[in-house]
Order: structure tokens, then C-alpha cells, then sequence
């Protein structure tokens, strides 16, 4: 019996659900010295089970991904009846096809339960002799199926813990309206993006947007037609996004667009860049109420600089684009 506890110690220590099972069913085998031990799933919508982790020692060969129809098996037989040993299957259910065809003679199983009483599966040994089963086994396979039930919802736990995370990173990181990254996934992936072009010699690029008038806007036909003329920007920002840009929405006018640059003349690709951003706003926009046309955005484009972090390279696109607002603002003067 220390023997056996100190083999159940050893499986809680393994690090994930299979690990734990299999040696929970190595365990199960060398207590029995049945030629198979197994972990099932039970797919009651689907009329199936399964076979997920088998040990094979003999002449029956319970293969890993084993599925039969549910009504044929033993452990629904057993489960109905609550018998869980028997050592002479053609006599108790010789009805089994399944268990006719692998002329399982012994078997013996036990419930893998959840908190709520479902049942998730079945742990079992079987063999194609007939072997006694003793009064120590058949507490051993239902306290393994306990353990594995717990940790079946360990695991379940953690991997609903792991995906309400990415959700709250997810939201953590999006404009909510857009669904593009807020600033805080710009700043992390321009900073990622400047790591990397340091690296391997490339050329960072960020581009500045700025929706002028657009309060105006939002004064002259009501908040939900300035979401939609968001939504509309975002989607012609997405549409002529190169492969590896990155498109933000950092203020309730205010767009970033970042990327890399590549060619001998950097500097004069930032400036067909720029004008290509700017084009891309400058068209006429369904706000819902009516047809906008939209004279364009003020666009500054920076060119990444050694050294350069998301903050600098950023305040200088910034600069940028009110140079651009300026400009504008003379030329309608």
C-alpha cells in the first residue's frame, strides 16, 4: 500500500492532465497485472467513447483513439448496473460486440465524475484471461477515477482561466468601437518593431493621423453617424495596410500607422507613404444620415532613427502631421 501511495504522489507531481493520467494508468496495470489499463471519453451527444491514453502490455492491443458506439460498451453496461468487476465478460455481457471482437474477458472500471455528478468517463483494465480481481484494485480504480476527475477540472479551470486572460489582455489592448490595438498595444508593438528592425537593419516608419473637422462632424450630425465615419476610416486604413502594418486608434480623431520601409531611398518612400495614408481618407463616406465627402486627414510620417523608442519616434510623427495641419490651413487661407 505505501507503494501504491507513493506511485499516487508521483502522478500529482507530473505537470499536465495526460502525464497525470498515464501514470495513474501505469500504475493501475502493475497493481492488476491485466494486460491493459485505459482512460475514456464519454461523448453522449455524439452516442461514442473513446479511448484517450492506453497502456498495453499483452496480447489485447486497446489502441489511443479507439472510439465504439456507446450503447455496445462495457462501461455503459457497468455503469447502468453498477457492477465494475467482472472476470468472465461473455457470461455477464456477452451481448458486447466491441468486447466480443477483443475477447475481453476480465474487466473491471470505474466512474471519471466531475463536481456536478456528470460523468466524463471511465477509467478500466481489462484482459483476455480471466483473473481474479482483489478487494485492494478495486479501491485503487475508483480512487484513480476520483483523482482523475479532479484533475480533469483542474485542468478545465485553468484553461477557462487562461482564456478569460487572453479576453481581458485582448480587451485590455482594443478600441472598443474599431476593434483596432488601443495605445498600449501600439507602444508594445512599435517597441517590439524597433527591437527587431535594429536587428536585422530594417527601417521603421510611423505614420500620424489625425481627422480634422471631425468634431464638427460629430456636432453637425450626432455621435452615431461620427462612429460610423470612424468605422469607415478604419476600414479604408485596413484596406491599404501593407503586409506587417499596424493600425491604431490612440484618440477618439486619431489614427497610427506603423510598418517598415525598405528600398536605397527610404526617405522618399515615407513621402509616397504618406501621401498613400492621406488618399486613402480623402473620399466620400456613408454617415448613415448622408453621403459625407471627407477633404482628408492631416498624415505626418517619421522615419525611425537609432536609439529611437515608440515614444520618440511617435512624438516626432506628431510633429509631423501638425506641420501638415499647418500646411493645410494656409493653403485654404
Amino acid at each position: 500500500m505505501e507503494t501504491v501511495l507513493s506511485e499516487l504522489n508521483s502522478a500529482f507531481n507530473e505537470h499536465n492532465l495526460e502525464q497525470q493520467v498515464r501514470a495513474l494508468i501505469q500504475l493501475l496495470q502493475q497493481s492488476t497485472g491485466l494486460e491493459s489499463a485505459y482512460f475514456t471519453r464519454i461523448d453522449l451527444d455524439k452516442g461514442v467513447q473513446q479511448v484517450v491514453y492506453a497502456l498495453n502490455s499483452g496480447k489485447l492491443q486497446l489502441n489511443e483513439g479507439l472510439t465504439v458506439n456507446w450503447d455496445d460498451t462495457l462501461c455503459k453496461r457497468a455503469l447502468e448496473q453498477r457492477q465494475y468487476v467482472t472476470t468472465d465478460v461473455a457470461s455477464c455481457w456477452g451481448d458486447s460486440v466491441a468486447a466480443s471482437e477483443l475477447g475481453i474477458n476480465t474487466y473491471m472500471s470505474a466512474p471519471v465524475c466531475l463536481s456536478d455528478g456528470k460523468v466524463y468517463g471511465t477509467v478500466c483494465a481489462a484482459s483476455t484471461l480471466s483473473a481474479s480481481v482483489s478487494a485492494e484494485n478495486r479501491t485503487l480504480i475508483e480512487l484513480i477515477g476520483r483523482v482523475i476527475g479532479m484533475q480533469v477540472e483542474r485542468e478545465q479551470l485553468m484553461q477557462q482561466l487562461e482564456q478569460e486572460n487572453r479576453q481581458f489582455r485582448n480587451v485590455a489592448l482594443t478600441d472598443p468601437l474599431t476593434g483596432l490595438g488601443n495605445r498600449r498595444a501600439l507602444e508594445q508593438e512599435l517597441n517590439r518593431a524597433l527591437a527587431n528592425s535594429q536587428r536585422n537593419g530594417t527601417v521603421v516608419y510611423a505614420a500620424y493621423i489625425d481627422l480634422d473637422n471631425f468634431k464638427t462632424i460629430n456636432d453637425e450630425y450626432g455621435h452615431d453617424a461620427g462612429d460610423r465615419f470612424l468605422l469607415a476610416i478604419t476600414d479604408r486604413l485596413k484596406q491599404g495596410r501593407r503586409d506587417g502594418d499596424f493600425i491604431a486608434r490612440i484618440g477618439g480623431d486619431e489614427f497610427v500607422v506603423f510598418g517598415f520601409i525598405t528600398g536605397t531611398d527610404v526617405v522618399q518612400a515615407g513621402k509616397i507613404l504618406r501621401q498613400q495614408i492621406y488618399d486613402t481618407t480623402e473620399d466620400q463616406f456613408d454617415i448613415g444620415t448622408s453621403v459625407l465627402y471627407y477633404k482628408g486627414a492631416s498624415v505626418g510620417l517619421a522615419l525611425a532613427q537609432p536609439g529611437d523608442d515608440a515614444t520618440v519616434l511617435l512624438k516626432r510623427a506628431d510633429e509631423q502631421m501638425y506641420q501638415q495641419k499647418k500646411l493645410r490651413k494656409t493653403k485654404r487661407a
